[in-house]
């Protein structure tokens, strides 16, 4: 009975996503074969798991962790022994499948929600998840988005289906184990495990029912702790550390924003109105005053529902996670991902309760309602399909353009001067590891931890690093990276390293200043008698840049 039950709301709930999946891959195709670069670890790392190699950047490196979605790498690792692993098309097409995944499982939950109205606020919803330049750029780069976003959606769908259709054992267990899911697809996830608690407490008439309840968290946090807790333990165990090596390469000042947080500091509300205005331009921040509006209003009307709060709640986690998070330079606000259609949906669900108790006459809800979503539509297409042009125009550094610029150019130039057992220190990797058959040092200290834990905090050991320990064959600093290093200070540069191409100033000398320290430089060890080969180099560098 129970699955005749359930199999009608499945399939209806395909027709339901049919219109925002198909927009979400028009919207994906714009994209084209764009793969950000630094998912290019993650497939290294999955490539050299798969052929026995273990967690390593390089075949024959000590463990680092040096990514940040353990089970994205897991997942990627998958394709290789069957040989299905390309990687523009495998993590594109598992994004998009995974998408498709969390729009079925989300347009089910609202359904479930409101069985009135929740397929109409799906559609909408989802629409304008769909449209939105962030989300469709990030489900589709090779990053993990797609798995974390589809995580969230599960334990959203598990609260959803314990609190509408009874609590059952498995429910809570399963819960427990898609929160520990989110924490090990991104370690900011760790958040979304304070939301089953918080949520199973929050009953429908608003008070607590902690007898109930108790048991179900006792599950929940037992089936987490299990599952995080022994990931833990094997990251000790097999990486030395209880933290990701990451996390001291980005050197996230978690202290400072939970800290400017609580005080209430305008720097939050700056870093709030990122996903804000990402979801919505400039009205993004003013729908907080009407939307603060509604669920008083509906509160005082005692028609605001525990969807209504799991909607907001799980958009505001989202958020949270986004503030807490340091800056990103890849744009499109990459961390916000599952802020989005939470957002979007908690909205809908909101204008359509409150529309239930301003307009009595059905017909004209439907007229007014229908007027409404048109309209959000329409302003959606008109605001992200210029956005995402110009991120399609110039996204995020390409993977491709690494591996060829960074990984295949160097195996020539090593190859042209006769360099077997090279090495290259250079802050874009991704595609690097993929291709390259030099021995990689990450300059952003991502896969490195000695330059993670001195590039920004101990210039001394850092340059000691570089000039006396590693020595690496080529150096490739720019932007960034080329201050943070500060190379040229050091006199050892100048001692051991000739420059091959220098932004601004290709014939200069290797010298302090704006401009003249990034650049391409080489041993000069390495081409001393090999005159010709170093010209050549020069001039295609020179014609080409980097």
């Amino acid at each position: 009975m129970v699955r005749s039950a359930q199999t009608p709301v499945r399939r209806s709930s395909l027709r339901f996503i049919a219109v925002p999946f198909l927009v979400y891959l028009l919207h994906a195709w714009l994209f084209g074969g764009w793969i950000v670069d630094d998912a290019g670890i993650s497939f290294s790392y999955a490539r050299n798991l798969a052929a026995g190699h273990g967690l390593v950047a390089q075949p024959g490196l000590p463990p680092v962790e040096g990514y940040s979605n353990f089970l994205w790498v897991l997942l990627m690792a998958q394709f290789f022994p069957l040989r299905l692993f390309d990687p523009v098309l495998t993590p594109k097409l598992v994004g998009v499948a995974l998408t498709g995944g969390f729009f079925l499982g989300l347009a089910g939950a609202l359904r479930k929600l409101d069985p009135a109205a929740g397929g109409a606020v799906a559609v909408v919803a989802l629409c304008l998840t769909a449209l939105n330049t962030s989300f469709t750029v990030w489900t589709i780069s090779g990053l993990e988005n797609s798995l974390y976003v589809a995580w969230i959606g599960v334990l959203f769908g598990l609260l959803v289906r314990e609190r509408t259709g009874g609590p059952r054992p498995w429910i809570s267990a399963a819960a427990g184990a898609a929160a520990a899911g989110i924490a090990l697809t991104r370690p900011d996830g760790l958040l979304y495990a304070a939301l089953y608690p918080l949520l199973t407490l929050g009953a429908e008439e608003g008070a607590p029912r902690i007898g109930p309840a108790a048991g179900r968290i006792a599950r929940f946090a037992a089936v987490f702790l299990v599952l995080f807790g022994g990931f833990l333990a094997f990251r000790v165990t097999y990486f030395g550390d209880l933290q990701p090596n990451t996390y001291y390469a980005k050197s996230a000042p978690m202290g400072a924003l939970m800290s400017q947080l609580v005080t209430l500091q305008p720097s939050i509300w700056h870093r709030l109105r990122d996903p804000l205005e990402s979801a919505a331009d400039e009205a993004g921040t003013l729908l907080l005053v009407p939307l603060a509006g509604a669920v008083a209003f509906l509160a005082w009307r005692r028609r605001l529902r525990w969807g209504h709060a799991a909607l907001l709640a799980f958009a505001g986690c989202a958020a949270l996670v986004y503030i807490l998070l340091p800056g990103d330079w890849m744009r499109e606000y990459r961390f916000a991902t599952p802020f989005y259609p939470f957002f979007y949906a908690g909205v809908c669900l909101l204008t359509v309760t409150l529309g239930c108790e301003l307009i009595r006459r059905s017909g004209v809800r439907k007229l007014v309602g229908g007027g409404a979503a048109a309209l959000a539509l329409g302003l959606a297409l008109l605001l992200f399909l210029p956005r995402s042009r110009t991120y399609a125009a110039g996204p995020a550094l390409a993977f491709s353009e690494v591996e060829r610029k960074i990984g295949r150019r160097f195996n020539r130039y090593a190859d042209a001067l006769d360099v077997r057992e090279g090495s290259f220190l250079v802050p874009d990797i991704g595609g690097a590891l993929w291709s390259s058959r030099l021995r990689i040092y990450d300059l952003a200290g991502l896969t490195d931890r000695t330059l993670a834990r001195t590039l920004q905090k101990d210039r001394g050991a850092f340059q000691e690093y570089v000039f006396e320990e590693t020595r690496p064959t080529f150096i490739l600093v720019h932007g960034p990276w080329a201050v943070a290093a500060g190379l040229n200070r050091d006199p050892r540069f100048r001692r051991d390293y000739v420059p091959l191409y220098l932004q601004g100033d290709p014939g200069g000398e290797i010298t302090v200043g704006p401009g003249r320290q990034a650049g391409i430089f080489v041993r000069k060890d390495v081409v001393a008698g090999k005159d010709a080969a170093v010209e050549a180099i020069r001039a295609e560098l020179a014609a080409g840049g980097y």
